[in-house]
């Protein structure tokens, strides 16, 4: 059975703050029985204890987040712990040049019967308090960036053309990631980096990458584990 990754933050000495500011985030915003299976079950937990107290400071104060750091980093698996942590489902936006609006808001389809409404991730996420990763934020199109402007920003709406305006939950939150210096990437425009609360994701510590192998193979010998942990300088 997996560790609750509370208990892990209250192990790596996180203030009682944050712990508390958690608890009272999960008993505020109650989650639908249908959506406790998008909540994740990270199969490791991130371990940085300065990153976690600025990302949940963020978190608790409303904000999103943008995860910048090269490859390895565990941006995707903060983001996995995060929803996890904070009981929320998680819809996952792996951006490319075919993701375009329709497919982050949804589009019109035919059920078979009628022509039908069928919501996109970020629709479903902002209805239903989730939280969104956006992973690889800078190879997306500007047709898709445009859409996340008035979810992002104070008005925290999307708005449908035929449709009924969605105003985004209170509980929902938007997580990007972005490396540097990939075919595809590309510089965000200032305004959209505006709308999120920037994180720089270091290399994890020796000290940290001892403790994920311990945590991943808990029958690991903390001697043998040692043996799989290059020095930074190295």
């Amino acid at each position: 059975m997996r560790q609750d990754p509370l208990d892990n933050l209250k192990e790596e000495g996180i203030e009682e703050s944050l712990i508390s500011g958690i608890e009272t985030f999960r008993q505020t915003y109650s989650l639908e029985e249908k959506w406790q299976k998008r909540v994740p079950q990270p199969d490791y937990f991130y371990y940085g204890k300065d990153i976690w107290r600025k990302a949940l400071a963020a978190i608790l104060e409303g904000e999103n987040l943008l995860l910048i750091g090269p490859k390895a980093t565990g941006k995707n698996v903060l983001a996995e712990n995060l929803a996890a942590v904070l009981n929320r489902p998680e819809w996952n936006v792996s951006f490319h040049i075919n993701v375009d609006a329709s497919y982050l808001l949804g589009e019109d389809t035919y059920n078979g019967k009628e022509v039908v409404f069928r919501p996109g991730p970020i629709t479903l996420c902002a209805e239903h308090g989730g939280f969104a990763v956006l992973d690889e934020i800078n190879m997306a199109r500007n047709e898709a960036l445009a859409v996340l402007h008035s979810i992002l920003d104070f008005r925290h709406v999307i708005d449908l053309p035929g449709y009924e305006r969605i105003a985004v939950q209170p509980s929902s939150r938007f997580i990007a990631t972005m490396n540097y210096g990939y075919a595809g990437t590309r510089e965000l425009n200032e305004a959209l980096c505006s709308r999120f609360a920037v994180l720089q994701m270091p290399i994890i510590a020796e000290s940290d990458l001892h403790k994920l192998f311990l945590h991943a193979f808990p029958d690991m010998k903390p001697d043998i584990a040692e043996q799989f942990i290059l020095p930074n300088s190295s």
